[in-house]
């Protein structure tokens, strides 16, 4: 307790100096719960294959039993599967990994293993063993865990990565003051490997012990119902080995020794800041994000699993709504630069644009249109960039969606088009025959349904193309399905066909695809369906050898009974 102490002490000077597998369990309605109850499905299933052309991608005969359960005590549920096959058995319990959450109020606790995110630099949903305490009574903020983030491991002689881990237990706290919508944390985390347990056994590759202190502000301040801030700043003081040489004069530097009391520090300790700040506005028709970020190169966090580092980046995303909110548009602007400390080759800059309109001008007709632009280039860091090598790369992405839908008591049309651009563009002169591409897809569908009859017809057409300097293929066909309800719901049955021509540019002939599928399902009752799907694929190829021609059909029944 007292070393914590020292910790929360030093964390404030040093920041003068450097301006979740069960939900949280309601206790206050734990009596309104069910004390037990458990449901799911069991299924059995009889699966046939043939294929004629080809070698077989199944076997002739297969026959399936599964069974998925989950049980419910006062709110925690536990769920279970098991799968048996006329070749293998599947067992799966989840819950090796079991933790919980009871709230009351505005105290939550939380035991197992838990995930829990403080801010998004320092405890930032790193899953760990052990216990935690949170509690906002009134204005005040507070939250503490403590636990093992890290379990050891052997390595195993035959396994690739012969590397073992160390044990690795911590604490992480939170103190604030503030409501959910204007708040100040600080947030302190110290974790550290199990140096008793870093001895290399002979052969073994050495795995040092690290050490992590990170202190975090995490704040938001509301201006007016409009308007508001956010924003963190975090330092990361990481240790990668505990054991190498600590620095000369250490003991005479009255901020390094007694930093050394606390964490360890020496010639593998590194200060790695992170910044996230954005200022907000938000009104009934427009709103708008003002967002900048800055993340150390190798900042890192025993608190969290990953970070994109060693980038700055500053983004501005206005949205606002026309004509009674029938015209929307959202779009975005960004900079990024990585390289922030000049010990990288090349440093890249990117510029990251989007734009996404949707227009309802009638209830019966729509359109959606996004656009995307991702740019990215290269100038020199410590070494002179070679043209031939200098990467200067723009990938442009353009999605148009109309949509046309006529509903009345009788009839339904929806009509929709799908339309999307890919294009790269390489501004490298010398490597652009060699990176540059192009894709087109096209999808149009036309969807009927007969309510009366309850039945649902299906037509479409496709199309895709794919260019580059090396190749062009495409592939277009068509598509047409029908489904139908019968007695009343209980019986579904459906039938589709697709016939898709594919070949490269220049081919006398394409290959040809027949793709059908048959589908029907039956509920006897609440309790008890059948199922049947039949699924018929006939390739015809051009008459290469690489290309046979085969004909592939697989037929499933089964029965699932609900409890």
């Amino acid at each position: 307790m007292k070393q914590i102490f020292k910790i929360i002490f030093l964390t404030g000077t040093l920041w003068v100096s450097l301006i979740t597998v069960a939900n949280a369990q309601q206790l206050d309605n734990i009596s309104e719960q069910d004390p037990f109850s458990i449901h799911g499905n069991i299924s059995v299933n009889v699966i046939g294959y043939n294929a004629t052309g080809i070698e077989d991608r199944a076997r002739p005969f297969a026959l399936m039993l599964s069974a998925n359960a989950i049980i419910n005590s006062y709110g925690f549920e536990i769920p279970f599967s098991f799968r048996f096959s006329d070749k293998r058995v599947d067992y799966t319990q989840p819950f090796n990994q079991f933790g919980l959450s009871p709230s009351y109020k505005w105290l939550t606790t939380h035991f197992g293993y838990r995930n829990i995110s403080f801010s998004d630099y320092t405890l930032a949903g790193h899953t760990f063993l052990g216990a935690g305490v949170e509690m906002h009574p009134g204005k005040f903020r507070f939250g503490a865990v403590y636990g093992r983030f890290r379990k050891t491991t052997v390595a195993y002689e035959n396994a690739i990565d012969n590397t073992r881990n160390l044990n690795r237990k911590g604490f992480a706290i939170k103190l604030g003051v503030g409501s959910e919508k204007t708040f100040v944390d600080l947030i302190v985390m110290k974790v550290n490997d199990d140096s008793t347990t870093a001895i290399r056994k002979p052969g073994e590759v050495y795995n040092p012990a690290e050490s992590n202190l990170v202190t975090g502000l995490n704040s938001r301040i509301t201006f007016s119902k409009k308007v508001w801030f956010e924003g963190e700043v975090a330092g990361s003081l990481y240790t990668t080995d505990v054991s190498a040489y600590g620095f000369e004069g250490l003991e005479d530097d009255p901020w390094l020794s007694r930093l050394d009391k606390i964490t360890p520090v020496n010639l593998s300790t590194e200060l790695l800041t992170a910044i996230r700040s954005s200022l907000n506005y938000k009104s009934k028709s427009f709103s708008t994000k003002l967002e900048y970020r800055r993340i150390d190169p190798g900042y890192r966090s025993m608190g969290a699993y990953f970070f994109n580092n060693d980038l700055e980046n500053l983004v501005i995303a206005p949205a606002f709504s026309l004509f009674k909110r029938k015209l929307n548009l959202r779009g975005s602007i960004g900079l990024q630069r990585d390289n922030l400390r000049n010990t990288r080759k090349a440093t890249s800059l990117r510029t990251i644009s989007a734009i996404n309109l949707s227009y309802n001008p009638v209830p019966v007709f729509g359109i959606d249109i996004n656009y995307n632009n991702y740019s990215s280039n290269q100038r020199a860091g410590r070494l002179p960039l070679i043209d031939s090598l200098k990467f200067f790369q723009a990938t442009t992405n353009l999605g148009i969606m109309p949509r046309l839908m006529i509903m009345n008591e009788k009839h339904s049309h929806i009509l929709m088009l799908m339309f999307n651009k890919m294009k790269l563009n390489d501004k490298n002169a010398l490597t652009a025959q060699y990176t540059e591409n192009d894709a087109t897809i096209v999808n149009l569908n036309y969807n009927l349904g007969l309510n009366q009859s309850a039945m649902t017809l299906l037509l479409g057409f496709t199309y895709n193309k794919l260019q580059n300097s090396i190749f062009e293929n495409s592939a277009s066909g068509f598509t047409a399905g029908v489904s139908k309800s019968w007695l009343e719901g209980k019986l579904q049955s459906g039938l589709s066909n697709s016939l898709i021509w594919s070949g490269q540019k220049g081919d006398a002939d394409k290959d040809m695809t027949l793709n059908t599928s048959v589908n029907s399902s039956y509920q006897i009752n609440n309790r008890h369906s059948l199922q049947l799907n039949v699924f018929f694929i006939r390739f015809m190829a051009k008459g290469t050898a690489q290309e046979p021609t085969f004909n592939e059909l697989k037929g499933d029944f089964g029965y699932v009974f609900t409890f």
